[in-house]
């Protein structure tokens, strides 16, 4: 078996390095690291199969929820809309509220009881927020109509505000 050039180099004062100026500091290397991997050291990258650029970000779980949730609202009430259940008014009012709070819902409570959404029972109007796309009932807003509510969940502020006029929620 030969022997290995790096053997008959090893007496020699600059080991096959050429002038002993030429290997002196960090400044004949290319830089530190990954440097230069899409320069000069870009065949090097190639060869050893590097993944080069940026390699996105994976967004977290609670972030993507709220957007599907979101998706899924503006769909329940395009196709509310499309079937004839909410006019352009009360359409453009609901979608321009992702998070529905509940002065909003005072607001536009007897509107979407004129629509079928809500009934009046006696002296209350009662609703399913999940009917419309609504899972959540927020506190902002002063109620002054006595309803009962279900939806999936509600604010303690919400509940504290709609049971001081009388009303009730329901939460699942």
């Amino acid at each position: 078996m030969p022997k290995k050039k790096i053997k008959k180099i090893r007496g020699s004062r600059t080991c096959g390095g050429g002038s002993h100026k030429k290997r002196r500091g960090r400044g004949s290397r290319g830089g530190a690291g990954n440097a230069g991997i899409l320069k000069h050291k870009y065949l090097k990258a190639i060869k050893e199969g590097y993944e080069i650029g940026k390699h996105g970000f994976r967004r977290p779980e609670n972030i993507k929820l709220e957007y599907r949730l979101k998706k899924d609202l503006f769909e329940t009430l395009r196709e509310l809309k499309d079937d004839g259940k909410l006019d352009d008014y009360a359409y453009l009012y609901l979608k321009s509220r992702p998070e529905l709070n509940v002065g909003d819902l005072n607001n536009i409570i007897e509107k979407l009881n004129e629509l079928g959404l809500a009934e009046k029972e006696e002296d209350a109007f009662s609703i399913d927020l999940s009917t419309i796309g609504y899972y959540k009932l927020l506190g902002r807003g002063i109620v002054n109509k006595k309803m009962k509510v279900k939806v999936e969940y509600a604010t303690p502020k919400a509940v504290e505000k709609i049971e001081a006029v009388g009303g009730a929620v329901v939460t699942e």
